[in-house]
């Protein structure tokens, strides 16, 4: 008389007959996870040092998303706009200006940092922005569409100063 197993039962006997010593998990660790945990570390470190240099009141991001708005007339660059991804409100904003503060330097600009949407499933609803530099207002809402008018404004304080200077420098005819 046969005696069958069930077949759940042999396939899984057959499973541990067939491991080997090289495919038996170790639980020590390899020189390769050695050296990822030692970058991982390194990562970390690095990130607590961003945060607590800048007091930053989110985790320190990888990287910063910046855009430089042209002139509507002469397409000259006449605005930075940081985008400050982790930043929820004034004071996240503010840390995002601390952060990028070298940028902000070297490109003198009249510079704005602006917050996520507040409905991030609609572009188009209001996002918190901060104008930083030169001289730092008070934060507000701004659509995409104010923020067009804004650098439409812009864009015509800029070139207006140089049609003036032209207007100066043509001869009297």
């Amino acid at each position: 008389m046969d005696k069958k197993q069930p077949e759940g039962s042999r396939t899984a006997a057959k499973a541990r007959k067939k491991r080997t010593p090289t495919t038996r998990r170790s639980h020590r660790l390899t020189n390769a996870d050695m050296q990822a945990l030692a970058a991982l570390d390194h990562i970390l470190e690095t990130e607590r040092q961003i945060e607590q240099t800048y007091a930053l009141p989110f985790r320190a991001p990888q990287q910063v998303a910046t855009s430089l708005q042209p002139c509507t007339h002469c397409h000259k660059d006449i605005a930075l706009l940081i985008f400050g991804d982790y930043a929820r409100d004034a004071a996240g904003l503010e840390a995002y200006a601390r952060l990028m503060a070298d940028l902000i330097e070297r490109t003198a600009l009249p510079t704005y940092v602006i917050a996520p949407p507040s409905d991030p499933g609609d572009l188009d609803s209001p996002a918190l922005l901060l104008k930083v530099h030169p001289v730092r207002e008070e934060p507000g809402l701004t659509t995409p569409d104010q923020w067009e008018q804004l650098i439409g404004r812009l864009s015509d304080e800029h070139c207006k100063g140089k049609e003036q200077a032209r207007v100066l420098i043509l001869p009297d005819v």
